[in-house]
């Protein structure tokens, strides 16, 4: 077996630092509805639903998390993807095996939680290939139509004018039992049953993907990463610091200006029978809504964390960037003993308010575990893993230990 020294190469730790923000807001966005990932009953909420506490933390998670965060990480992904293709050891082959190493461990990922984002990144990835020559006008572009969700809006301007006929009652009946089914046996079922009755859903994820257009969102933002990477924002970001704040003024008063928009609309038109064309519209709104707050977040957090007055909060979210895939996964973990039946089962039993205030002795948790594992070895355990099956050798997971080939 022959041995080499290899040593990790230089990191960006603004990057790192991004990646451990973004997660922070991933883990919000699962934790605060009992990290479940499929249908809630309608009747779980109505406990909550004169709840003051349970009202502002809907629409804190609503506004400010649900749907920001996982195009946060998407786009980090597309950057990380033009960080690879400047190393000399770049080859397409070793990228689509990385993919699908990445892949494998969603699908297993997937079996004990249906909201697993690895698996789809496994299959837009593969399209990150077909773009790594594009220019940048090509890029801007085609970013933009998938960020505002074009393939959506065509769909359902065709159904304005031709509508498919609403589910009938026995349809919607079978969907809530459905609901109801899936949701008793994560309350109630054992390991095995939890598996089992996520093996079907892989596909329904992947429904949900394409009919609510996330999947062509998801895209969009690897490509637009995929610029940031080749431009050096954030590898030269000194050289960049009045792009960026041009964008935060920018993105920051045209959300506002969203806002101030949507609010009347769903004041006036909101309520009494459903209205296509509004229901078109603020759907629109949404998606224009998300992509300017992960835009302000970027920005905004890429300033913040420069600062020196940040530099703590810098390295706390760092750490977690560093082993971003293993914080990933083990928020997963900490979900399913929490809130599942195979742990301490409180789906649904505590009020979604007490479950975004879990958010930070969990995250602290992560950020304890992160700097002390770090300290004594190279690279997360996931990543260490997913690495070494990459190059097909053993990488160095202990510091100073010498990297091995199969």
């Amino acid at each position: 077996m022959k041995t080499t020294a290899i040593a990790p190469k230089e990191r960006i730790l603004l990057i790192d630092g991004l990646r451990g923000f973004a997660l922070l807001g991933i883990l919000i966005a699962h934790i605060t509805y009992w990290f479940n990932a499929g249908p809630t009953p309608n009747d779980i909420f109505q406990k909550y639903t004169n709840d003051i506490g349970f009202q502002i933390a809907g629409a804190f998670e609503g506004i400010f998390i649900s749907g920001k965060f996982y195009t946060f990480f998407s786009f980090l992904f597309g950057l990380s993807f033009a960080l690879q293709m400047e190393s000399k050891s770049f080859t397409i082959g070793r990228f689509v095996w990385r993919l699908f190493i990445l892949g494998l461990i969603g699908l297993a990922h997937s079996l004990h939680w249906r909201g697993d984002i690895l698996s789809i990144y496994f299959v837009v990835g593969l399209f990150m290939i077909l773009f790594r020559n594009a220019s940048d006008k090509v890029l801007i572009i085609a970013s933009l139509l998938l960020i505002l969700n074009l393939p959506i809006r065509i769909r359902d301007g065709y159904r304005f004018f031709y509508p498919t006929p609403p589910p009938t009652a026995q349809q919607q009946k079978q969907n809530e039992q459905k609901n109801k089914s899936y949701w008793d046996t994560v309350k109630k079922g054992d390991y095995r049953e939890l598996l089992t009755v996520n093996v079907p859903a892989i596909v329904d994820k992947f429904d949900f993907q394409f009919d609510s257009g996330r999947i062509y969102i998801t895209l969009g933002y690897f490509l637009l990463g995929l610029l940031a990477g080749r431009r050096k924002w954030f590898a030269k970001w000194e050289e960049h610091r009045l792009f960026f704040k041009k964008w935060l003024k920018i993105s920051g008063f045209a959300t506002l200006g969203i806002i101030a928009v949507a609010v009347p609309l769903g004041i006036f038109f909101g309520s009494g029978e459903p209205k296509p064309w509004f229901n078109l519209l603020m759907s629109a709104l949404y998606d224009v809504h998300c992509m300017l707050l992960t835009i302000f977040y970027i920005v905004g957090m890429t300033l913040l964390l420069q600062k020196k007055s940040w530099q703590g909060a810098l390295q706390n979210f760092s750490v977690i960037g560093k082993m971003a895939l293993t914080s990933y996964l083990s928020q997963t973990l900490i979900g399913i003993i929490l809130f599942y039946g195979v742990g301490f089962n409180l789906m649904g039993e505590v009020n979604p308010w007490i479950c975004l205030l879990m958010t930070i002795p969990v995250f602290v948790g992560q950020i304890i575990f992160s700097r002390w594992w770090l300290s004594n070895y190279t690279y997360g355990p996931v990543e260490w893993l997913w690495r070494s099956l990459t190059y097909l050798r053993w990488q160095p997971l202990k510091r100073g230990d010498l990297v091995a080939e199969f």
